[in-house]
């Protein structure tokens, strides 16, 4: 009897497998696959909203150049200054930044909003992957 259970013992090791499965190792690659993929999406997502944040900072930065440019013109400059439409020829001009191309055209609207103070708007367009614009004003006296 004792030869037998060491035979039956003998076969159970011969039987068991140490490792892995071919599936096994077939499917630890896959969801292994699919965390890494989903980590690279991620940091795609991160560079463009990266991206995204550096061009709104170049607008905001050539919006608040043009005006303080404005800012600091005398009233008679000032006053000589008329630009009714972000369309108006000679109210645009294009900037560049960050190795991107910028849109700048600026509105100036004088008296509002009151008498003896005048509005500026700077509106600012690029485009990179998508098309942004962003408007920035300003009130200053005359």
């Amino acid at each position: 009897m004792l030869v037998t259970l060491r035979s039956l013992g003998m076969k159970n090791r011969l039987h068991t497998a140490e490792g892995f499965t071919l599936i096994e190792v077939l499917v630890a690659v896959a969801i292994f696959s699919l965390a890494l993929l989903g980590l690279a999406v991620g940091t795609l997502s991160v560079a463009q909203t990266n991206n995204n944040s550096h061009l709104n900072a170049a607008a905001v930065n050539l919006s608040q150049e043009k005006l303080e440019q404005f800012s600091s013109m005398s009233n008679s400059a000032f006053a000589s200054v008329t630009c009714p439409t972000f369309t108006t020829t000679g109210c645009s001009d294009t900037p560049s930044a960050s190795n991107q191309n910028f849109n700048r055209s600026w509105r100036v609207t004088a008296n509002s909003p009151t008498t003896g103070v005048t509005t500026v708007e700077v509106k600012m367009d690029w485009t990179d992957y998508t098309s942004h614009s962003l408007t920035f004003a300003a009130s200053l006296a005359q």
